[in-house]
């Protein structure tokens, strides 16, 4: 089998769900099944590719030699761990995505949420599951990027909530979304927190952490 890029995945991944989307719209528009056919072919449009996309991503995976220092293409950072205590002081957009996660895990647990970290191969975009004391879960999907998220995370992390059984669902990132990622995530029901929103919430908790 042919060596897969992660990028050439993500751009097989992003075809298959468009081809998916627009002939489950074509086929319910054109006999009028109704909202409930919409949504529920686009859940099962995003879940299918998601498949797809994490069993080549698999594959590709295998096929590499272990590295254990990457650059990840979204921070222009070595993947490089810090220290527990340097994450309260660190540059947020300096960090690599892993010690992004961190962080945010730090901050849902001291906000009061018991914390699990899923992330990694097959995570269906689902990097953090937070769970208060009522048993209410919900799937956050952390992104240090300087790019704009787009459309495409937002329709995968609704397949993920499902998959973990999660009521609601965040995309955190230190970036910005895509007009077209911001239109879709309201009727989703899927929580979006931009660059801004995260640099306010992080420097108003270190804040209360250093008194």
């Amino acid at each position: 089998m042919a060596k897969w890029s992660k990028k050439d995945v993500n751009n097989l991944v992003s075809l298959i769900n468009a081809i998916l989307i627009i002939g489950s719209f074509s086929i319910g528009f054109y006999f009028n099944l109704g909202m409930y056919y919409f949504f529920g072919s686009l859940f099962g449009s995003v879940l299918i590719s998601t498949i797809i996309g994490n069993f080549l991503g698999d594959k590709t995976r295998k096929a590499k030699p272990p590295n254990k220092k990457q650059n990840n293409g979204k921070t222009g950072k070595l993947n490089e761990s810090v220290s527990d205590d340097a994450l309260l002081t660190s540059d947020i957009d300096t960090l690599s995505g892993t010690d992004f996660e961190r962080l945010m895990e730090s901050y849902y647990r001291d906000k009061g949420y018991k914390v699990e970290r899923v992330g990694g191969s097959g995570d269906h975009e689902v990097d953090l599951i937070l769970q208060d004391k009522k048993g209410y879960k919900i799937a956050v999907q952390c992104k240090r990027w300087k790019k704009n998220v787009g459309n495409d995370i937002v329709l995968r992390l609704k397949a993920g909530k499902q998959v973990y059984g999660c009521y609601d669902a965040w995309i955190v990132t230190t970036s910005h979304f895509t007009k077209a990622a911001i239109q879709i995530a309201e009727p989703l029901n899927i929580k979006l927190i931009n660059g801004a929103q995260v640099h306010d919430m992080i420097d108003r908790w270190r804040k209360e952490k250093s008194k």
